[in-house]
């Protein structure tokens, strides 16, 4: 099984899904993904393929999560995304605010 590949200095993952999150009042295309990964230890991390455009600093930051089912980590991610939009004071995202993920990193 691929849990039991061991080899110095390599961690493998798992993609495990993709889900699309509906946010039609907050997002300006309507939809953003949430990918989620399992690692050899059973653990899940997500990331959306979102980002948004960071007040401080004017670079663009995805959302993330980490759990221990895919459920929590599809919660998880989502509220850290409510969090960056509530640190930035933002209620809805223009197309200027955000940026995708190459389909390459993601």
């Amino acid at each position: 099984m691929w849990r039991n590949i061991k080899i110095e200095n390599v961690r493998i993952e798992r993609l495990v899904g993709d889900y699309f999150v509906w946010m039609i009042d907050i997002l300006p295309y309507a939809k953003m993904k949430i990918r989620v990964y399992e690692n050899a230890s059973g653990q899940f991390r997500g990331l959306t393929d979102l980002c948004v455009k960071r007040k401080h600093n004017g670079k663009f930051e995805s959302a993330s999560g980490k759990g221990s089912t895919i459920e929590e980590v599809i919660i998880n991610t989502i509220k850290n995304f409510e969090t960056i939009l509530e640190e930035e004071n933002i209620k809805s995202l223009e197309p200027q605010d955000i940026d995708y993920l190459n389909w390459t990193d993601f």
